[in-house]
């Protein structure tokens, strides 16, 4: 049975034994009533008035506590007035003192004006951007260069706001705006300074800020400790902080404005629970004593009634005793009853205190998290976390049961032994029957398998779809090589022909147009290579091969595009390197391809020295599985971030040229041969290329 469950059953049926009293329990006064309350008679006018006296002084008491509370709420309201006026005058007046250094020494370059304008905007909380507009209300410069994604230039003289700046200009002093929707999120506000040239106008410059970013930057928790502090626009809520996990007492709180820049602002301060609750046990004390007298005066009077009504109460009491423990029987069946269902449930139950320590878990929690119930009593439940659920999740979990609601969603947690597993859960609150919160309740299924079924089958049809993808290229690429190689083959001759002939009247343009049209033929050819080598894959024809014999290879086919690109090459292969079982024409066209990259990549940059160097050695790689891991790196201008999971992707290329199936068909051949292979940005700049090729056979890894 759950923890509390057992505890709530027993506990029942205590109050109605304790309210019957027993049948032997009958008062020899009852007999007289009519003496014993002429006998109580003095003792009621005394207990009466004990009871008024002590009422007064606790009244007393009271009053002098309530005066003093709201003299701490004052002095707190000031001191929140006063921090905002000054700290938002301070940003204001830092904006000011800008113009007035525009007036005096004229407009500044754009450098500088930025310059100022970052300082400003790293140094205060709360800024979105600070803004020049020209004396025709165009915006001539915003910082940061990125605002408008959230923030656009006509919102800085549209709408309401150029009527602030109108206002601005006339008055010849600072305006605010009142809030607007910044984001879906946020407001802000505008601070309008205008900028003068001796008598003549000269533009503004505008200020923005996220008004909960700033007031949060205000009234830290320093300022107005124990407080609730709320800050209106007229009837708009800015600001709101609730201190801790108390609420604020709106009957104690109080009220002011804070003038800024022609908008006023309001400000209210509450006192917290526990600051009223903070109080002398005096008042208390006196009223307690007091009415405790006037209770044992006035109780004189009412034992003799009790002692007159106990016999007849005895039968209802013992009957309604029978009563209740027919009912308590009844609840105590149903406890058994749930508890069995939730010990036998084949979902795992948690069920932890407000604060998240865990009280009770079924056997299920025990069978799939490998964690004892002792082991895991009075902790929480976040020792099940792997790490790889976002705390923005979390958050949204807490959040969520916190206020009353049901979470529900797919988490993957951890063991005890470390392995990982996918649960499908449900946390929500439990409330007592004042429908207060008391604990949290989770319920968490094992879907671990599922998710892998569905993750075998989302693989299965990209596998599916790429094999399709490359069927229908392949055909394509065949009728290409048919219907293109031919004709291609002809021109391709007949400029060889042409190229031969002595030139007879011809001129330099027209020997530069043939060369032209031959290097073209040339390009369309290795277009059509990589095209077929990609979409009509053939079969491996593995053989022991030497490591450095390859690579020595791969740099002599790519020595075109080295010596073009000026690259210097540096290599380094390790003594006594293995023989590597694998295609030598398929590493050899893999290599190539990651040589001539690299050498395009050097070249490309203005480099004054291009350089690629090129390192095998022997590595015992995972597991202890020996491995020849060859590494070729650049110093050309390295990949860009947003391009970096797209680089192996068929297609996909950055250069003017290339079909962009270099890199995918030099990963698909290390695919083959069941290696690996990665691009990593090399420090201070280039790119290093890591390919790991394991020793083993071939056929030994394909199983045959």
């Amino acid at each position: 049975m759950p923890p509390g469950i057992e505890s709530a059953a027993a506990e029942r049926p205590s109050t109605p034994a304790t309210a019957a009293p027993p049948a032997t329990a009958a008062s020899p006064a009852a007999g007289s009533p009519r003496k014993a309350r002429t006998a109580a008679w003095p003792a009621l006018v005394v207990g009466f008035a004990v009871a008024a006296a002590t009422l007064g002084l606790w009244q007393a008491l009271l009053a002098q506590e309530r005066s003093q509370t709201e003299r701490t709420v004052a002095l707190s309201l000031e001191t929140v007035r006063n921090e905002i006026s000054s700290r938002m005058d301070s940003r204001i007046l830092a904006l000011v003192r800008m113009a007035r250094r525009w007036e005096m020494r004229g407009r500044p370059p754009r450098p500088e004006w930025e310059a100022d304008a970052n300082f400003y905007l790293s140094h205060d909380a709360g800024y979105v951007a600070i803004a020049r507009v020209e004396p025709d209300l165009r915006v001539s410069l915003i910082m940061p260069q990125d605002a408008g994604r959230g923030l656009q230039g006509a919102e800085l003289v549209g709408g309401r706001q150029r009527g602030a700046l109108e206002t601005a200009r006339a008055r010849g002093d600072v305006t605010l705006t009142h809030p607007f929707s910044f984001s879906t999120s946020d407001r802000a506000i505008m601070v309008n300074v205008p900028v003068f040239q001796g008598e003549a106008f000269d533009g503004f410059i505008v200020g923005v800020f996220r008004v909960q970013a700033a007031l949060a930057t205000i009234l830290g928790q320093s300022i107005a400790p124990h407080h609730g502090i709320v800050v209106f626009d007229g009837g708009e809520e800015l600001y709101r902080r609730d201190w801790g996990a108390g609420r604020s007492t709106e009957d104690w709180s109080q009220e002011t404005g804070v003038q800024l820049g022609g908008v006023t602002w309001r400000v209210r301060v509450s006192p917290q629970e526990e600051l009223i609750e903070q109080r002398s046990p005096l008042p208390r004390a006196a009223l307690t004593g007091g009415l405790a007298l006037a209770l044992l005066l006035a109780l004189t009077v009412r034992f003799a009634q009790v002692a007159r009504l106990r016999a007849r109460e005895t039968d209802s009491a013992n009957q309604a005793l029978t009563r209740v423990i027919a009912e308590h029987q009844h609840a105590h069946d149903r406890l058994r009853k749930l508890s069995r269902a939730v010990e036998q449930s084949p979902t795992m139950v948690i069920i932890s205190d407000l604060q998240g320590a865990i009280e009770y878990v079924n056997p299920k929690f025990t069978q799939v998290t490998g964690y004892a119930f002792d082991e895991v009593m009075g902790k929480n439940p976040r020792l099940l976390k792997s790490g790889e659920t976002a705390p923005e999740e979390y958050q949204r979990l807490w959040q969520t049961i916190t206020a009353g609601g049901e979470w529900r969603g797919v988490l993957r947690n951890k063991k005890k032994n470390g392995e990982l597993f996918w649960v499908r859960s449900a946390i929500s609150p439990i409330r007592d029957a004042q429908e207060t919160v008391t604990h949290f309740l989770a319920e968490s299924e094992d879907v671990t398998e599922h998710k892998r079924l569905e993750q075998q089958v989302t693989e299965h049809n990209r596998e599916m779809a790429e094999s399709e993808a490359l069927a229908a290229m392949g055909r394509a690429a065949s009728m290409i090589a048919h219907d293109l190689r031919n004709p291609l083959s002809s021109i391709k001759m007949g400029l060889q022909i042409l190229s031969r002939k002595p030139a007879q009247g011809g001129t330099a343009a027209e020997q530069e147009l043939l060369e032209i049209s031959q290097g073209q033929v040339r390009y369309m050819e290795e277009v059509l290579s990589d095209l077929l080598s990609y979409s009509l894959p053939d079969a491996l024809k593995p053989e022991w091969l030497s490591m450095e014999k390859l690579l020595d290879t791969a740099l002599m086919l790519s020595q075109k595009e080295v010596v073009e690109h000026k690259v210097r090459v540096k290599t380094h292969y390790q003594p006594g390197l293995p023989l590597l079982h694998g295609d030598a024409n398929k590493l050899r066209q893999a290599l190539t391809n990651l040589i001539v990259n690299g050498a395009q990549a050097a070249g490309a940059r203005e480099s004054a020295n291009p350089t690629l160097v090129i390192d095998a050695r022997l590595s015992l790689g995972v597991a202890d599985r020996p491995s020849i891991q060859v590494e070729i790196c650049d110093n050309g201008s390295g990949i860009a971030s947003e391009h970096a999971d797209r680089v192996f992707e068929p297609f996909f290329t950055t250069r003017a040229q290339g079909t962009g199936l270099g890199l995918s068909i030099a990963k698909r051949i290390i695919d083959q041969h069941q290696g690996s292979i990665r691009l990593q940005p090399e420090h201070p700049g280039g790119t290093r290329v890591t390919v790991v090729l394991p020793l083993e056979a071939i056929r030994n890894r394909n199983g045959a």
